[in-house]
């Protein structure tokens, strides 16, 4: 079982046994035959199930007036809110554990038949397909082409403070044609946050200042079309599964046909993890967002609050008391003393780990896959001074200056070849491994989004790197080895 708690600000989760210990081998072996069934069709449920059904709700929520709603009919709204966003965490869940344990299980399959296998190898099997994170990518390049185009408004990109480039582009047709790209980017791509697990970070469509960030990371370097790259990337995989397949044409028929289920399962898997990310995460986090959002703007219109955003600080008890009540009450006193607590956490690191240590998970398909997207597993191995170990994200080994980046705001201080160090990545930051020479995170493992998209892009990663984003200074030179999972302070 997962759960998730707040403590001293920070949010934690948690896997805890659901059953008991002694019964936890039965029950994974239950467990892991019905994975097993559900494998070859992890694609066709996503796109005729589960797709067709977060689409409806978030028609539902778009055609909903929230501004033109009672407050009777707005706080039904919320409670069909909260209702959906469980329903589509249930989605989550149901989608995403196989999604997972497809390219683990294949990554366990291929180490097993292909004789001194290269674990890492056996994601070029799964690489190469169109996801939602590499689609929102293409299109802000395509963005930044149109930029390149002219040389006053690249110019005027470059030079201008980020918070101020918008009002800046009014004063040009030029730049208002570009306003307009930059608001259709929006619209399409902007129902997210750079977080994606945080509804009190302002999605892109309400803050384009990320958007232009990543429009300035772009313009710092003539950055290749990433469909070229792609093309690159699917000629690579399908190589690689015909050399795959050779190796094993000696082999008995059931286990080829193993071998191609895994294979497909493998792939749907890695886009999955990507498009579900897109639907559920990012998407559904902002419409809660803006649901309360609109609770936010009656608290500041009967004075109860000082801003919208102010009614991320209140308890949901408090914000339906307040709207039972016509909104009324004085809540200025309270939001100033949950910020204050927040402010004083933030410059506190959070404890690693919080509650009761279970021990070693049972090794069985879904503790696997798991390991593999958090980065568990055994401790890394002692290393010389002046190097951190991680795991191997993707292949490869550059060496470059060390960009510390913490949110997407920072995104334009990233120059061409770059290492982006980061605690972790998430689909929004995508379009900063076009830029990036290499990646390093603190968190993750070889299924991590950080992982996956750096081998998309063909960039050395390593992830897990306990640490690495205190202990490198933004400047540092650092060797990157995606292949031994280590950062070299150089």
């Amino acid at each position: 079982m997962m759960h998730v708690r707040r403590v001293n600000t920070y949010y934690y989760m948690g896997v805890t046994p659901s059953v008991p210990m002694e019964q936890m081998q039965e029950a994974g072996q239950k467990a892991e035959a019905t994975l097993k069934s559900q494998l070859p069709i992890i694609a066709d449920r996503w796109n005729n199930e589960a797709l067709p059904e977060i689409r409806g709700y978030h028609d539902k929520w778009n055609a909903f007036n929230l501004t033109a709603a009672s407050t009777s009919d707005l706080l039904a709204h919320l409670d069909w809110t909260l209702e959906t966003f469980s329903r589509l965490w249930d989605i989550h869940m149901r989608t995403l554990v196989p999604a997972l344990v497809g390219p683990s299980m294949l990554q366990d399959l291929y180490t097993d038949l292909i004789e001194d296998a290269d674990p890492m190898d056996a994601y070029k099997l799964a690489q190469g397909f169109d996801n939602s994170s590499l689609r929102a990518g293409e299109d802000l390049w395509k963005l930044s082409q149109t930029v390149q185009q002219s040389d006053a408004i690249k110019t005027l990109i470059e030079n201008t403070p980020t918070n101020e480039v918008m009002s800046a582009l009014e004063n040009s047709d030029e730049g208002k044609k570009l306003i307009a790209g930059i608001d259709a980017y929006a619209q399409a791509w902007g129902r997210r946050s750079d977080t994606v697990i945080e509804i009190g970070d302002p999605s892109w469509v309400e803050d384009p200042t990320i958007v232009i960030e990543n429009l300035k990371a772009y313009l710092q370097s003539d950055s290749p079309n990433p469909r070229d790259q792609w093309n690159e990337v699917v000629a690579e995989r399908e190589r690689f599964v015909a050399e795959v397949q050779e190796k094993l044409a000696g082999y008995p028929e059931p286990v080829k046909q193993q071998f191609n289920m895994m294979v497909g399962a493998g792939q749907a898997g890695h886009w999955i993890q990507e498009d579900h990310n897109w639907w559920i995460d990012q998407q559904g986090n902002h419409q809660v967002r803006h649901v309360f959002l609109e609770f936010g703007d009656r608290l500041v219109a009967t004075g109860a609050i000082s801003d919208r955003n102010d009614v991320f600080m209140l308890y949901g008890s408090e914000i339906i008391d307040a709207a039972d009540k016509g909104f009324a009450g004085d809540f200025k006193a309270i939001v100033i003393e949950r910020k204050a607590e927040m402010d004083k956490w933030e410059k506190i690191p959070a404890a690693p780990h919080v509650g009761t240590d279970y021990g070693t998970p049972p090794d069985n398909p879904v503790t696997r896959a798991l390991g593999r997207l958090f980065g568990w597993g055994p401790p890394a191995e002692a290393t010389p001074s002046g190097t951190i170990s991680g795991r191997p994200g993707s292949a490869g080994k550059v060496t470059g200056t060390a960009r510390i980046i913490i949110k997407l705001n920072e995104a334009g201080k990233l120059k061409k070849g770059d290492i982006l160090v980061t605690p972790t990545t998430s689909p929004p930051w995508t379009p900063l491994f076009a830029t990036a020479g290499g990646i390093v995170t603190d968190t993750g493992g070889a299924l991590s989004h950080c992982a996956i998209v750096a081998r998309e892009y063909k960039i050395p990663a390593v992830v897990g790197a306990q640490g690495a984003s205190l202990q490198i200074k933004d400047g540092d030179q650092i060797e990157v080895d995606g292949d031994a999972g280590t950062v070299r302070i150089l």
